[in-house]
Protein backbone atom coordinates (compact mmCIF):
# COMPACT_ATOMS: atom_id res chain seq x y z
CA UNK A 1 0.00 0.00 0.00
CA UNK A 2 1.42 3.01 -0.99
CA UNK A 3 1.41 6.26 1.56
CA UNK A 4 -1.15 8.05 -0.31
CA UNK A 5 -3.30 5.05 -0.50
CA UNK A 6 -2.88 4.53 3.75
CA UNK A 7 -3.26 8.16 4.22
CA UNK A 8 -6.75 7.69 2.81
CA UNK A 9 -7.33 4.51 4.48
CA UNK A 10 -6.45 6.53 7.80
CA UNK A 11 -8.69 9.38 7.11
CA UNK A 12 -11.77 7.46 6.46
CA UNK A 13 -11.46 5.42 9.67
CA UNK A 14 -11.09 8.60 11.77
CA UNK A 15 -13.47 10.65 10.28
CA UNK A 16 -16.23 7.71 10.16
CA UNK A 17 -17.44 7.75 13.63
CA UNK A 18 -16.89 11.73 13.60
CA UNK A 19 -19.18 11.44 10.37
CA UNK A 20 -21.82 9.08 12.07
CA UNK A 21 -22.22 11.17 14.76
CA UNK A 22 -22.84 14.29 12.58
CA UNK A 23 -25.99 12.65 10.74
CA UNK A 24 -27.05 11.06 14.11
CA UNK A 25 -27.19 14.96 15.32
CA UNK A 26 -28.85 15.87 12.06
CA UNK A 27 -31.44 13.51 12.31
CA UNK A 28 -32.28 14.29 15.64
CA UNK A 29 -32.44 17.88 15.21
CA UNK A 30 -34.97 17.05 11.77
CA UNK A 31 -36.92 14.66 14.30
CA UNK A 32 -37.31 17.66 16.99
CA UNK A 33 -38.22 19.79 13.82
CA UNK A 34 -41.26 17.57 13.20
CA UNK A 35 -44.15 18.70 15.31
CA UNK A 36 -46.02 16.13 17.35
CA UNK A 37 -49.83 15.63 17.39
CA UNK A 38 -51.99 18.51 18.97
CA UNK A 39 -53.09 17.56 22.84
CA UNK A 40 -56.26 18.81 25.34
CA UNK A 41 -54.19 20.18 28.39
CA UNK A 42 -53.13 17.22 30.70
CA UNK A 43 -53.26 17.28 33.98
CA UNK A 44 -50.21 17.41 35.89
CA UNK A 45 -48.92 13.70 37.16
CA UNK A 46 -52.24 11.91 35.37
CA UNK A 47 -51.92 13.65 32.18
CA UNK A 48 -55.21 12.44 30.82
CA UNK A 49 -55.83 9.44 32.52
CA UNK A 50 -59.46 10.72 33.60
CA UNK A 51 -60.72 10.32 30.16
CA UNK A 52 -60.88 7.05 31.09
CA UNK A 53 -63.04 7.38 33.60
CA UNK A 54 -65.80 8.77 31.32
CA UNK A 55 -67.94 6.38 29.39
CA UNK A 56 -68.37 5.51 26.22
CA UNK A 57 -64.82 6.31 25.64
CA UNK A 58 -65.07 6.04 22.59
CA UNK A 59 -67.28 9.38 22.44
CA UNK A 60 -65.19 10.62 24.12
CA UNK A 61 -62.53 11.10 21.83
CA UNK A 62 -64.89 11.71 18.91
CA UNK A 63 -65.25 15.27 21.02
CA UNK A 64 -61.57 15.64 21.25
CA UNK A 65 -61.17 14.90 17.62
CA UNK A 66 -63.44 17.35 16.34
CA UNK A 67 -61.71 20.06 18.43
CA UNK A 68 -58.55 18.64 18.11
CA UNK A 69 -58.76 17.21 14.40
CA UNK A 70 -58.20 13.49 13.00
CA UNK A 71 -54.70 12.62 14.96
CA UNK A 72 -53.68 14.39 18.56
CA UNK A 73 -52.08 12.59 21.51
CA UNK A 74 -52.56 12.07 25.19
CA UNK A 75 -50.73 11.16 28.10
CA UNK A 76 -52.30 8.39 30.70
CA UNK A 77 -49.87 8.45 33.16
CA UNK A 78 -46.89 8.48 31.54
CA UNK A 79 -47.95 6.83 28.33
CA UNK A 80 -47.61 8.45 24.74
CA UNK A 81 -51.41 7.57 23.32
CA UNK A 82 -51.60 8.65 19.26
CA UNK A 83 -55.85 8.69 18.12
CA UNK A 84 -56.61 8.32 14.84
CA UNK A 85 -59.73 9.96 13.59
CA UNK A 86 -59.62 9.27 10.03
CA UNK A 87 -59.81 6.49 7.32
CA UNK A 88 -56.74 7.92 5.30
CA UNK A 89 -54.58 8.32 7.96
CA UNK A 90 -55.89 4.89 9.60
CA UNK A 91 -54.61 3.07 6.51
CA UNK A 92 -51.01 4.50 6.84
CA UNK A 93 -50.82 3.98 10.37
CA UNK A 94 -52.49 0.26 9.57
CA UNK A 95 -50.94 -0.23 6.04
CA UNK A 96 -47.23 1.60 5.05
CA UNK A 97 -46.73 1.38 8.25
CA UNK A 98 -48.26 -1.88 9.66
CA UNK A 99 -45.14 -3.31 10.91
CA UNK A 100 -43.76 -0.74 12.96
CA UNK A 101 -47.41 -0.35 14.46
CA UNK A 102 -47.62 -4.30 14.73
CA UNK A 103 -46.93 -5.19 18.60
CA UNK A 104 -49.48 -4.77 21.05
CA UNK A 105 -48.66 -2.75 24.15
CA UNK A 106 -47.93 -4.52 27.46
CA UNK A 107 -50.70 -3.48 29.81
CA UNK A 108 -50.83 -5.30 33.29
CA UNK A 109 -54.24 -6.44 33.12
CA UNK A 110 -53.05 -8.67 30.08
CA UNK A 111 -50.38 -10.01 31.52
CA UNK A 112 -53.01 -11.42 34.32
CA UNK A 113 -56.08 -12.57 31.63
CA UNK A 114 -53.89 -13.77 28.47
CA UNK A 115 -51.10 -16.23 29.92
CA UNK A 116 -48.20 -13.56 30.29
CA UNK A 117 -49.82 -11.93 26.89
CA UNK A 118 -49.63 -14.91 24.52
CA UNK A 119 -53.01 -15.37 23.42
CA UNK A 120 -54.22 -13.61 20.21
CA UNK A 121 -57.15 -11.52 21.44
CA UNK A 122 -56.04 -8.99 24.18
CA UNK A 123 -53.77 -6.74 24.30
CA UNK A 124 -50.82 -9.38 24.25
CA UNK A 125 -48.41 -11.37 21.68
CA UNK A 126 -46.13 -9.14 20.19
CA UNK A 127 -45.42 -8.96 16.46
CA UNK A 128 -42.76 -12.06 16.03
CA UNK A 129 -42.37 -15.56 15.72
CA UNK A 130 -44.37 -16.69 18.61
CA UNK A 131 -47.39 -14.27 16.90
CA UNK A 132 -46.71 -15.76 13.28
CA UNK A 133 -46.74 -19.30 15.27
CA UNK A 134 -50.23 -18.69 16.42
CA UNK A 135 -51.68 -16.46 13.53
CA UNK A 136 -50.78 -19.59 11.30
CA UNK A 137 -52.63 -21.72 13.32
CA UNK A 138 -55.43 -19.51 13.99
CA UNK A 139 -55.73 -18.88 10.31
CA UNK A 140 -55.71 -22.61 9.25
CA UNK A 141 -57.47 -24.27 11.72
CA UNK A 142 -59.86 -22.02 13.33
CA UNK A 143 -60.76 -19.39 10.40
CA UNK A 144 -60.13 -20.93 7.27
CA UNK A 145 -62.82 -21.02 4.38
CA UNK A 146 -62.84 -24.57 4.60
CA UNK A 147 -63.62 -24.87 8.35
CA UNK A 148 -66.22 -22.54 8.16
CA UNK A 149 -67.58 -24.73 5.44
CA UNK A 150 -67.14 -27.97 7.84
CA UNK A 151 -68.86 -26.40 10.58
CA UNK A 152 -71.89 -24.67 8.69
CA UNK A 153 -74.03 -27.45 9.80
CA UNK A 154 -73.32 -26.92 13.00
CA UNK A 155 -73.89 -23.49 13.28
CA UNK A 156 -77.60 -23.99 11.22
CA UNK A 157 -78.45 -26.61 13.87
CA UNK A 158 -77.47 -24.19 17.01
CA UNK A 159 -79.49 -21.23 15.59
CA UNK A 160 -82.35 -23.68 14.88
CA UNK A 161 -81.74 -24.56 18.37
CA UNK A 162 -82.15 -21.27 19.50
CA UNK A 163 -85.25 -20.72 17.11
CA UNK A 164 -86.87 -23.81 18.45
CA UNK A 165 -86.07 -22.56 22.59
CA UNK A 166 -87.79 -19.23 21.88
CA UNK A 167 -90.71 -20.70 20.40
CA UNK A 168 -91.40 -22.47 23.51
CA UNK A 169 -91.03 -19.62 25.73
CA UNK A 170 -94.72 -19.27 27.44
CA UNK A 171 -96.68 -16.38 25.79
CA UNK A 172 -98.22 -13.67 27.78
CA UNK A 173 -100.92 -10.92 27.22
CA UNK A 174 -101.73 -10.39 23.83
CA UNK A 175 -100.38 -14.25 22.41
CA UNK A 176 -96.80 -12.78 22.25
CA UNK A 177 -93.36 -14.27 24.36
CA UNK A 178 -91.09 -11.69 25.97
CA UNK A 179 -87.74 -12.37 25.48
CA UNK A 180 -84.51 -11.56 26.72
CA UNK A 181 -82.19 -11.73 23.72
CA UNK A 182 -78.45 -11.23 24.51
CA UNK A 183 -78.62 -14.84 27.05
CA UNK A 184 -79.83 -16.26 24.36
CA UNK A 185 -77.45 -15.16 21.14
CA UNK A 186 -74.78 -15.30 23.65
CA UNK A 187 -75.88 -19.19 23.94
CA UNK A 188 -76.25 -19.95 20.58
CA UNK A 189 -72.82 -18.56 20.03
CA UNK A 190 -71.10 -20.16 22.79
CA UNK A 191 -72.19 -23.50 21.75
CA UNK A 192 -71.05 -23.08 18.01
CA UNK A 193 -67.82 -21.94 19.23
CA UNK A 194 -67.70 -25.20 21.70
CA UNK A 195 -68.32 -27.64 18.92
CA UNK A 196 -65.93 -26.07 16.53
CA UNK A 197 -63.10 -26.15 19.43
CA UNK A 198 -63.95 -29.30 21.13
CA UNK A 199 -66.50 -31.22 20.46
CA UNK A 200 -69.37 -30.24 23.15
CA UNK A 201 -71.73 -27.77 23.70
CA UNK A 202 -72.82 -25.33 26.76
CA UNK A 203 -74.35 -27.35 28.79
CA UNK A 204 -73.85 -31.14 27.67
CA UNK A 205 -76.36 -31.60 25.38
CA UNK A 206 -79.45 -33.15 27.54
CA UNK A 207 -82.53 -31.82 25.88
CA UNK A 208 -83.25 -34.32 23.59
CA UNK A 209 -86.68 -34.22 23.78
CA UNK A 210 -86.10 -30.18 23.29
CA UNK A 211 -88.41 -29.15 26.08
CA UNK A 212 -85.88 -27.03 27.42
CA UNK A 213 -86.70 -22.96 27.08
CA UNK A 214 -84.53 -21.05 29.32
CA UNK A 215 -80.67 -20.40 28.64
CA UNK A 216 -78.52 -22.46 30.08
CA UNK A 217 -76.64 -21.12 33.85
CA UNK A 218 -73.13 -22.29 32.37
CA UNK A 219 -73.82 -20.19 29.38
CA UNK A 220 -74.72 -16.89 31.51
CA UNK A 221 -71.35 -17.75 33.39
CA UNK A 222 -69.62 -17.89 30.89
CA UNK A 223 -71.24 -14.47 29.62
CA UNK A 224 -70.61 -12.49 32.70
CA UNK A 225 -66.99 -14.38 32.70
CA UNK A 226 -66.15 -13.20 29.05
CA UNK A 227 -67.93 -9.68 29.76
CA UNK A 228 -65.75 -8.60 32.89
CA UNK A 229 -62.90 -10.16 31.28
CA UNK A 230 -63.09 -7.70 28.62
CA UNK A 231 -63.72 -4.87 30.72
CA UNK A 232 -60.76 -5.74 32.54
CA UNK A 233 -58.31 -6.10 29.51
CA UNK A 234 -57.73 -2.06 29.89
CA UNK A 235 -58.68 0.18 32.51
CA UNK A 236 -57.44 3.29 34.23
CA UNK A 237 -55.61 1.09 36.42
CA UNK A 238 -53.32 -0.53 33.71
CA UNK A 239 -51.31 3.40 33.72
CA UNK A 240 -50.93 3.75 37.35
CA UNK A 241 -47.68 3.76 39.36
CA UNK A 242 -47.13 -0.21 40.74
CA UNK A 243 -48.24 -0.31 44.47
CA UNK A 244 -52.25 1.74 42.60
CA UNK A 245 -52.30 -1.07 39.80
CA UNK A 246 -51.91 -4.07 42.18
CA UNK A 247 -55.00 -2.50 43.75
CA UNK A 248 -56.86 -3.34 40.65
CA UNK A 249 -55.18 -6.34 38.88
CA UNK A 250 -54.08 -8.26 41.76
CA UNK A 251 -57.94 -8.88 42.87
CA UNK A 252 -60.52 -8.23 39.58
CA UNK A 253 -57.81 -9.95 36.96
CA UNK A 254 -56.99 -13.73 38.91
CA UNK A 255 -60.81 -13.44 40.22
CA UNK A 256 -61.69 -13.73 36.80
CA UNK A 257 -58.90 -15.37 34.67
CA UNK A 258 -58.31 -18.47 37.41
CA UNK A 259 -61.83 -19.90 37.06
CA UNK A 260 -62.09 -19.18 33.41
CA UNK A 261 -58.24 -20.59 33.04
CA UNK A 262 -59.43 -23.59 34.96
CA UNK A 263 -62.84 -24.32 32.42
CA UNK A 264 -60.74 -23.59 29.42
CA UNK A 265 -58.07 -26.64 30.73
CA UNK A 266 -61.15 -28.96 31.63
CA UNK A 267 -62.51 -28.40 27.83
CA UNK A 268 -59.01 -29.18 26.39
CA UNK A 269 -58.45 -32.27 28.75
CA UNK A 270 -61.90 -33.72 28.20
CA UNK A 271 -61.86 -34.10 24.68
CA UNK A 272 -58.18 -35.24 24.64
CA UNK A 273 -59.61 -38.17 26.89
CA UNK A 274 -62.64 -37.84 24.51
CA UNK A 275 -60.33 -39.36 21.64
CA UNK A 276 -59.03 -42.08 24.05
CA UNK A 277 -62.03 -43.62 24.29
CA UNK A 278 -63.65 -43.16 20.93
CA UNK A 279 -63.01 -42.16 17.15
CA UNK A 280 -63.72 -38.74 16.77
CA UNK A 281 -65.41 -38.41 13.28
CA UNK A 282 -65.27 -34.87 13.19
CA UNK A 283 -61.97 -32.75 13.56
CA UNK A 284 -61.64 -30.40 15.86
CA UNK A 285 -60.02 -27.21 16.87
CA UNK A 286 -58.38 -28.94 19.74
CA UNK A 287 -58.12 -32.14 18.10
CA UNK A 288 -56.09 -30.80 15.33
CA UNK A 289 -53.93 -28.95 18.03
CA UNK A 290 -53.18 -31.86 20.12
CA UNK A 291 -52.28 -34.01 16.45
CA UNK A 292 -49.72 -30.92 16.30
CA UNK A 293 -48.12 -31.14 19.97
CA UNK A 294 -47.84 -34.81 18.92
CA UNK A 295 -45.87 -33.81 15.98
CA UNK A 296 -44.07 -31.37 17.87
CA UNK A 297 -44.26 -30.82 21.25
CA UNK A 298 -42.63 -27.37 21.89
CA UNK A 299 -44.26 -25.96 19.41
CA UNK A 300 -47.86 -26.28 20.51
CA UNK A 301 -47.63 -26.47 23.99
CA UNK A 302 -50.55 -27.17 26.65
CA UNK A 303 -50.13 -22.96 27.19
CA UNK A 304 -50.64 -22.38 23.41
CA UNK A 305 -53.38 -24.62 22.97
CA UNK A 306 -55.45 -23.48 26.13
CA UNK A 307 -54.34 -19.29 25.12
CA UNK A 308 -55.67 -20.16 21.73
CA UNK A 309 -59.11 -21.40 23.30
CA UNK A 310 -59.79 -18.83 25.19
CA UNK A 311 -59.12 -16.23 22.36
CA UNK A 312 -61.70 -17.63 20.45
CA UNK A 313 -64.43 -18.01 23.04
CA UNK A 314 -64.14 -14.54 24.10
CA UNK A 315 -63.34 -13.08 21.04
CA UNK A 316 -66.12 -15.22 18.87
CA UNK A 317 -68.84 -15.14 21.22
CA UNK A 318 -69.21 -11.09 22.22
CA UNK A 319 -68.49 -10.02 19.31
CA UNK A 320 -71.20 -11.84 17.20
CA UNK A 321 -73.56 -11.64 19.80
CA UNK A 322 -73.49 -7.73 20.20
CA UNK A 323 -73.67 -7.45 16.11
CA UNK A 324 -76.83 -9.72 16.17
CA UNK A 325 -78.21 -7.37 19.29
CA UNK A 326 -77.55 -4.72 17.12
CA UNK A 327 -79.59 -5.42 14.18
CA UNK A 328 -82.50 -6.57 16.27
CA UNK A 329 -82.80 -3.42 18.03
CA UNK A 330 -82.17 -1.45 14.58
CA UNK A 331 -84.75 -3.60 12.80
CA UNK A 332 -87.45 -3.16 15.14
CA UNK A 333 -86.81 0.56 14.87
CA UNK A 334 -87.21 0.46 11.27
CA UNK A 335 -89.52 -2.55 10.84
CA UNK A 336 -89.91 -1.13 6.56
CA UNK A 337 -86.50 -2.94 7.01
CA UNK A 338 -87.68 -6.02 8.77
CA UNK A 339 -90.18 -6.83 6.03
CA UNK A 340 -87.84 -5.87 3.24
CA UNK A 341 -85.73 -8.85 4.76
CA UNK A 342 -88.31 -11.05 5.57
CA UNK A 343 -89.79 -10.94 1.98
CA UNK A 344 -85.75 -11.88 0.74
CA UNK A 345 -85.92 -14.68 3.11
CA UNK A 346 -89.18 -16.18 1.80
CA UNK A 347 -88.50 -15.85 -1.88
CA UNK A 348 -84.99 -17.69 -1.25
CA UNK A 349 -86.05 -20.58 0.77
CA UNK A 350 -89.87 -20.75 -0.13
CA UNK A 351 -93.15 -20.38 2.44
CA UNK A 352 -92.71 -22.24 4.57
CA UNK A 353 -90.64 -24.60 2.79
CA UNK A 354 -87.51 -24.58 5.01
CA UNK A 355 -85.30 -22.60 7.19
CA UNK A 356 -82.36 -20.82 5.59
CA UNK A 357 -79.10 -22.58 5.29
CA UNK A 358 -75.63 -21.54 5.15
CA UNK A 359 -75.71 -21.93 1.50
CA UNK A 360 -78.68 -19.68 0.75
CA UNK A 361 -76.51 -16.52 2.85
CA UNK A 362 -74.88 -15.93 -1.01
CA UNK A 363 -78.38 -15.50 -2.34
CA UNK A 364 -79.40 -12.98 0.38
CA UNK A 365 -77.80 -9.62 -0.22
CA UNK A 366 -80.14 -7.51 1.57
CA UNK A 367 -79.56 -9.49 4.76
CA UNK A 368 -75.46 -8.66 4.29
CA UNK A 369 -76.31 -4.98 3.72
CA UNK A 370 -78.57 -5.06 6.60
CA UNK A 371 -75.49 -6.96 8.45
CA UNK A 372 -72.79 -4.14 6.81
CA UNK A 373 -74.81 -1.35 8.09
CA UNK A 374 -75.35 -2.62 11.66
CA UNK A 375 -71.42 -2.95 11.67
CA UNK A 376 -71.10 0.83 10.34
CA UNK A 377 -72.63 2.25 13.05
CA UNK A 378 -72.07 0.13 15.58
CA UNK A 379 -69.12 -1.69 15.23
CA UNK A 380 -67.77 -4.75 17.10
CA UNK A 381 -64.24 -2.81 18.40
CA UNK A 382 -65.50 0.71 18.13
CA UNK A 383 -61.67 1.54 18.84
CA UNK A 384 -59.38 -0.94 17.93
CA UNK A 385 -57.85 -3.49 19.79
CA UNK A 386 -54.76 -0.88 20.56
CA UNK A 387 -51.75 -1.32 18.98
CA UNK A 388 -47.82 0.00 19.66
CA UNK A 389 -44.95 1.47 17.79
CA UNK A 390 -41.66 -0.45 17.64
CA UNK A 391 -39.96 2.66 16.37
CA UNK A 392 -39.90 6.58 15.87
CA UNK A 393 -41.83 7.15 12.75
CA UNK A 394 -44.01 10.37 11.33
CA UNK A 395 -48.14 10.01 11.13
CA UNK A 396 -49.81 12.97 9.13
CA UNK A 397 -46.37 14.86 9.17
CA UNK A 398 -46.30 14.51 13.18
CA UNK A 399 -43.60 12.94 15.26
CA UNK A 400 -44.56 9.69 17.01
CA UNK A 401 -41.98 8.63 19.30
CA UNK A 402 -41.10 4.40 19.89
CA UNK A 403 -43.74 3.34 22.64
CA UNK A 404 -46.78 5.02 21.36
CA UNK A 405 -49.66 3.40 22.03
CA UNK A 406 -52.41 3.71 18.90
CA UNK A 407 -55.60 4.14 18.90
CA UNK A 408 -58.03 4.18 16.16
CA UNK A 409 -61.63 5.58 16.14
CA UNK A 410 -64.10 3.50 13.88
CA UNK A 411 -66.70 4.34 15.60
CA UNK A 412 -65.70 7.69 14.01
CA UNK A 413 -64.35 6.74 11.21
CA UNK A 414 -67.57 4.62 10.33
CA UNK A 415 -69.97 8.05 10.55
CA UNK A 416 -67.44 10.65 8.73
CA UNK A 417 -69.91 12.79 6.70
CA UNK A 418 -67.38 13.14 4.21
CA UNK A 419 -67.39 9.50 3.34
CA UNK A 420 -70.65 8.48 3.91
CA UNK A 421 -74.07 10.24 3.19
CA UNK A 422 -76.66 10.38 5.67
CA UNK A 423 -73.54 8.80 8.09
CA UNK A 424 -76.33 8.84 11.41
CA UNK A 425 -79.15 7.19 9.36
CA UNK A 426 -79.58 3.55 9.44
CA UNK A 427 -79.75 2.64 5.93
CA UNK A 428 -79.02 -0.85 4.51
CA UNK A 429 -79.68 0.23 1.25
CA UNK A 430 -76.06 2.58 0.98
CA UNK A 431 -74.36 -1.36 0.38
CA UNK A 432 -77.09 -2.44 -2.54
CA UNK A 433 -74.17 -0.96 -5.50
CA UNK A 434 -71.70 -3.23 -3.84
CA UNK A 435 -69.02 -0.26 -4.30
CA UNK A 436 -69.60 1.37 -0.58
CA UNK A 437 -68.31 -2.45 1.43
CA UNK A 438 -64.96 -1.52 0.61
CA UNK A 439 -64.97 1.36 2.85
CA UNK A 440 -66.31 -1.16 5.48
CA UNK A 441 -62.15 -3.11 5.48
CA UNK A 442 -61.61 -0.91 9.04
CA UNK A 443 -63.71 -2.35 10.96
CA UNK A 444 -62.19 -5.37 11.37
CA UNK A 445 -58.65 -4.19 11.32
CA UNK A 446 -56.20 -4.03 8.50
CA UNK A 447 -53.11 -5.26 7.86
CA UNK A 448 -51.10 -8.33 9.53
CA UNK A 449 -53.32 -7.64 12.68
CA UNK A 450 -56.64 -7.94 10.75
CA UNK A 451 -59.48 -10.24 12.54
CA UNK A 452 -58.48 -13.79 11.02
CA UNK A 453 -62.29 -14.67 11.54
CA UNK A 454 -64.10 -12.14 9.74
CA UNK A 455 -65.76 -14.85 7.50
CA UNK A 456 -66.42 -17.11 10.08
CA UNK A 457 -68.55 -14.13 12.22
CA UNK A 458 -70.41 -13.05 9.14
CA UNK A 459 -72.03 -16.81 8.42
CA UNK A 460 -72.63 -17.19 11.90
CA UNK A 461 -74.27 -13.59 12.38
CA UNK A 462 -76.13 -14.44 8.99
CA UNK A 463 -77.48 -17.61 10.20
CA UNK A 464 -78.54 -16.23 13.19
CA UNK A 465 -80.21 -12.95 12.01
CA UNK A 466 -81.51 -14.67 8.88
CA UNK A 467 -83.47 -17.42 10.99
CA UNK A 468 -85.00 -15.09 13.83
CA UNK A 469 -86.37 -12.82 10.66
CA UNK A 470 -87.91 -15.67 8.79
CA UNK A 471 -89.47 -17.26 12.13
CA UNK A 472 -90.87 -14.56 14.08
CA UNK A 473 -92.97 -11.70 13.82
CA UNK A 474 -90.78 -9.26 16.29
CA UNK A 475 -92.56 -5.85 17.98
CA UNK A 476 -91.31 -3.33 20.71
CA UNK A 477 -91.72 -3.93 24.20
CA UNK A 478 -93.98 -0.16 24.36
CA UNK A 479 -94.71 2.38 21.97
CA UNK A 480 -91.24 4.13 22.45
CA UNK A 481 -87.97 3.32 20.09
CA UNK A 482 -85.77 0.63 21.20
CA UNK A 483 -82.77 2.09 23.12
CA UNK A 484 -79.44 2.37 20.88
CA UNK A 485 -77.60 4.01 23.74
CA UNK A 486 -73.89 2.40 23.84
CA UNK A 487 -72.27 0.75 26.46
CA UNK A 488 -68.65 0.77 27.51
CA UNK A 489 -65.96 -1.89 26.73
CA UNK A 490 -63.12 -2.83 24.47
CA UNK A 491 -66.07 -4.15 22.79
CA UNK A 492 -69.56 -2.25 21.98
CA UNK A 493 -72.20 -3.81 23.86
CA UNK A 494 -75.98 -1.59 24.47
CA UNK A 495 -76.25 -0.13 27.29
CA UNK A 496 -79.67 -1.27 27.75
CA UNK A 497 -79.68 -4.56 27.32
CA UNK A 498 -82.53 -5.81 23.70
CA UNK A 499 -86.05 -7.30 25.48
CA UNK A 500 -88.50 -7.68 22.53
CA UNK A 501 -91.94 -9.25 21.88
CA UNK A 502 -92.12 -12.05 19.21
CA UNK A 503 -94.10 -14.83 18.36
CA UNK A 504 -93.93 -17.62 15.94
CA UNK A 505 -94.78 -16.97 11.78
CA UNK A 506 -98.05 -18.24 11.19
CA UNK A 507 -96.63 -19.96 8.13
CA UNK A 508 -93.89 -20.74 10.45
CA UNK A 509 -95.73 -22.87 13.81
CA UNK A 510 -95.86 -26.28 12.21
CA UNK A 511 -91.97 -26.17 11.15
CA UNK A 512 -91.32 -25.06 14.42
CA UNK A 513 -92.63 -27.68 16.30
CA UNK A 514 -90.41 -29.99 14.26
CA UNK A 515 -87.19 -28.74 14.26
Amino acid sequence: MDAFSAVVVMTTLLLSPLLALVVQMLRQQIVHNKPTPPEPTPIPLVGHLHLLLKKPLHRILADLAARHGDVFSLRFGSSRVAVVSSAPVAHVCLGALDVTFANRPRLPSGMVLSYDWSTMGHANANYGPYWRHLRRITTTEISSADRVRHFADVQMQEARAMARRISRVPLGPGGRALVDLKPRLFEMIMNIMLNMICTRTCPPSDEQDGTRMEVSEEARWFMATAEETIELTSTVWDFLPAPARWLDVGRGGPAVAAPASKQEKRLVEGHRETKKGAEVTRRRVVGVLLELQKEDSEACTDQLIHSLCISALEAGTLSSAYTIEWAMSLLLNHPEVMKKARDELDACAGKPERLIEAADLPNLPYLRCIILETLRLYPVVPLLVPRESSADCTVSGFHVPRGTMLLVNTFVINRDPGTWDEPETFLPERFEDGRSEGKMAISFGLGRRRCPAEKLGMQMVGLALGTMIQCFDWERVGTELVDIAEGSGLTLPKKVPLEAFCQPCDSMVDLLSRI
